[in-house]
């Protein structure tokens, strides 16, 4: 049932990428995405003005059209140490129906630049059948590397990566957000849980109309994958067939996650407007 918890957190946007140190099960086949070797994009991301308004994103899991659980993220642009800097704020749960299985409750929270995406902050704590852990990045100017810490009971095992293009997974969602989404083109980026290292890459498709609980969406139409850098051989983590909408809109707001799972079918989707 972990793998479960893995799949629907995975899709619950930022707080999937957060636990994406678990392991999924690897794929038997992939769908199309960028070569291993493809060097990341070095054009710099550029934030959508409605960033700096700020945005609340509210999500909901279903699997096999039976609730499983629901996660919610908030964006706010504040002043910190004389800078302009995004703070995120996010939580994930497990359904009561899931909870009899596995209960597992999240929080998460972010900072970056609003210039850059530099990561300054992160943090994740959970409980997995009320066993807590936490794990985190900070990054230090000085040495120009991200520090990254876990946490289980009383033991905390640190880990530290050179700084530049590394991502912590929160600032790597709104990163992956700022990039410019053209059919054809493939995306990745690294990103440290403070835990562990992974490849997300993504190719972009097609645009398309989206059909939600809420009505149509013009959107646009990605192949995610998410590889270990720490193993060998790098395979994709994400279930097989899985596609991800993202609004047709310079926001590229997640709309809808779609993943075939041994156990059935795992839709989430964004339930706010």
């Amino acid at each position: 049932m972990s793998r479960l918890f893995r799949c629907v957190t995975l899709s619950l946007c930022v707080i999937a990428l957060s636990l994406a140190g678990f392991r999924a099960t690897a794929a038997d086949k992939h769908p199309p995405q960028p070569a291993q070797g493809t060097p990341a994009s070095t054009e710099p991301p550029v934030a959508p003005a409605a960033f700096a308004r700020g945005e609340t994103l509210a999500y909901t899991a279903m699997l096999n059209e039976l609730p499983a659980g629901d996660a919610e993220v908030r964006l706010r642009q504040e002043q910190q140490d004389g800078r302009a800097v995004y703070r995120v704020t996010a939580q994930a749960s497990t359904s009561e129906l899931i909870d009899y299985l596995y209960r597992l409750r999240g929080t998460a929270d972010g900072m970056f630049t609003t210039d850059g995406f530099t990561p300054l902050l992160f943090r994740l704590a959970y409980k997995n059948n009320d066993r807590p852990r936490e794990m985190g990045v900070r990054y230090d100017p000085a040495a120009k590397l991200l520090l990254g810490s876990v946490k289980r009971r009383e033991r905390v095992k640190e880990r530290s990566v050179p700084a530049g293009d590394v991502y912590d997974p929160i600032t790597a969602f709104y990163w992956l957000r700022g990039r410019d989404l053209t059919p054809g083109k493939p995306l990745q980026v690294e990103v440290f849980t403070g835990k562990a290292r992974y490849r997300v890459a993504a190719l972009v498709v097609k645009k398309e109309d989206v059909p939600l609980t809420s009505g149509v969406r013009p959107a646009i139409r990605l192949h995610p994958a998410v590889f270990s850098l720490d193993e060998a051989p790098q395979e994709n983590l994400l279930p097989p067939e899985t596609t991800l909408w993202v609004s047709a809109d310079a926001t590229h707001t997640p709309l809808k996650l779609e993943s075939f799972m041994p156990i059935g079918r795992l839709v989430v989707e964004l339930n706010n407007n």
